[in-house]
């Protein structure tokens, strides 16, 4: 009888042991979740920000780990982007972006950065940009906003399947042709840029909504301040140049 009381003892100090043990785990974990950390610096390849059910709404990341891009629900298969931050919007497709780089290639350096706004379901419409080129030690630049317009029925996803189908057609002048038609009817068009062009022009450029030019009002690279209008084959129509 003492060694069965003496075991109960011991089985009754055991739990309750235990159980102080798990419930100050339980209370340490959930602690640590809540508790908000600060650091004066740390080192990291990528930052993933979700909502509370896994929605991904942020990536920050380096070019080797840079998200991929999310439409739909479903990951793109893995690509080379650069540098930056990708912005996904409450449904979890990617809605826009900051990125950044300077990269030699066997033409020159390839240099720049860009903030873009997609539409939804689709690419972006509204982008800030710098762009840079170097050559044997001369740059080319070109520098404003754009404005595009994207017909709403061309999601992206649609589009990237309508290029990969075209991609597998073995006659190039067929391939090339399909994916002519493809670009121009699901593809972004240019409306407006405002900024500064590889010519060394400043100024106002204004397109159709089929992204043909037909209106300029700008300063060319000899300093002569200028408003032209162009006609649907993009020839000039009318030619004023401003007295400085």
């Amino acid at each position: 009888m003492r060694t069965t009381a003496k075991k109960l003892r011991f089985l009754t100090a055991y739990a309750t042991i235990m159980t102080v043990v798990l419930t100050s785990l339980v209370l340490f974990s959930f602690h640590k979740i809540n508790k908000i950390e600060n650091f004066e610096e740390i080192n990291v390849k990528r930052i993933n920000i979700l909502e509370n059910d896994g929605t991904i709404r942020m990536v920050i990341s380096n070019k080797e780990k840079q998200h991929s891009g999310r439409m739909d629900g479903k990951d793109w298969e893995k690509r080379e982007r650069p540098s930056g931050m990708i912005f996904f919007n409450d449904e979890g497709d990617e809605c826009g972006g900051l990125i950044y780089q300077a990269k030699k290639t066997e033409k020159g350096i390839v240099a720049g950065m860009s903030i873009t706004m997609d539409q939804h379901k689709n690419d972006q419409v509204l982008q800030l940009s710098n762009q840079e080129f170097v050559k044997d030690g001369k740059l080319t630049s070109q520098r404003g906003i754009h404005i595009n317009a994207i017909n709403y029925e061309s999601k992206a996803n649609l589009t990237k399947q309508l290029i990969e189908e075209a991609n597998k057609i073995e006659d190039k002048k067929l391939r090339n042709t399909k994916l002519n038609e493809i670009y121009k009817e699901h593809t972004s068009k240019n409306l407006l840029f405002l900024g500064k062009t590889k010519g060394n022009s400043q100024g106002l450029f204004i397109s159709d909504p089929q992204g043909n030019p037909k209106m300029m009002i700008y300063v060319d690279d000899k300093g002569e301040p200028k408003i032209q209008t162009l006609n649907e084959k993009g020839e000039v129509k009318d030619f004023l140049i401003l007295e400085k």
